[in-house]
């Protein structure tokens, strides 16, 4: 019988929050990866969302695990290793005259905790030309004790959409 591992069940949680902000129309969901890498046997998944009647910006929440954290699980594990998964917020939009003001507003919602690194990034391209980002990543194992943390990270993420509406 096929037994999931803790990757597994926290994406499936972490999904369902976000289609259900997108069922009750509070967000939309634009994009949606769920990765495998062989050549480094690590998982990941990703899922883009954009507030319904604002699409100026949108924010991209992954989870992944690496080899060493799915094989802590999955075989006998060496001393000290943990299964769990690592998590990242990415907001991006294109560059305007507010790009402080979303700057401000994600860090102030998302930038407390030595826990957390973040970075900042403009990205020029020849296609879509100037993009801002903030990635939010946690430096820190996501167990599945953490899985309320997970389960609101959508709605936090669209919460800090709304706020850079303004």
């Amino acid at each position: 019988m096929f037994d999931p591992t803790a990757f597994e069940n926290m994406k499936t949680v972490f999904e369902g929050a976000a289609y259900d902000l997108d069922l009750r129309g509070e967000a939309s969901i634009t994009g949606r990866k769920d990765l495998v890498d062989l050549a480094e046997m690590s998982r990941e998944y990703r899922i883009t969302l954009q507030l319904p009647e604002w699409q100026e910006a949108s924010v991209m929440i992954c989870l992944s695990a690496s080899l060493g954290q799915l094989a802590a699980e999955i075989l006998d594990p060496a001393p000290g290793a943990k299964a769990g998964a690592s998590a990242a917020v990415t907001f991006s939009w294109k560059n305007s005259s507010r790009s402080a003001d979303y700057k401000q507003i994600i860090l102030s919602a998302w930038g407390n905790g030595n826990w957390r690194r973040i970075e900042e990034r403009t990205v020029h391209s020849s296609r879509s030309g100037v993009t801002e980002e903030v990635v939010i990543d946690f430096a820190r194992l996501i167990t599945e004790d953490l899985m309320d943390d997970l389960f609101e990270m959508p709605a936090d993420a669209v919460k800090t959409l709304r706020r850079m509406r303004f």
